[in-house]
């Protein structure tokens, strides 16, 4: 097992989107909550217009991590126009593991 970081990029119509898709990405989410780390939107900043998202993965692999983004219902509603995932090695701070 390995962690990945996923940035997930929203495009032009993704806070629309998000809205009403939201309910059916929860239940996604729910699904993996054992191998989720932490996750959440990011809202844009001064002079920014689009949100984005963020997470932290357990997967087996990148092509599980790949999986779970591309079976969630913000992916399949185009919510995100771009899905950046890079393998994540936790070394140090409050969230790295111990030991």
């Amino acid at each position: 097992m390995a962690y990945y970081a996923i940035y997930c990029a929203d495009s032009a119509d993704g806070t629309r989107l998000r809205k009403e898709n939201h309910e059916a990405h929860m239940g996604h989410i729910g699904k993996f909550m054992d191998k989720l780390m932490l996750a959440g939107p990011c809202p844009p900043m001064a002079g920014q217009d689009r949100e984005a998202s963020f997470l932290v993965v357990e997967a087996a692999d990148a092509d599980a991590a790949k999986a779970m983004v591309e079976n969630d219902p913000f992916h399949a509603a185009g919510v995100w126009d771009s899905v950046v995932i890079r393998e994540f090695k936790p070394l140090v701070g409050a969230w790295a593991p111990k030991g």
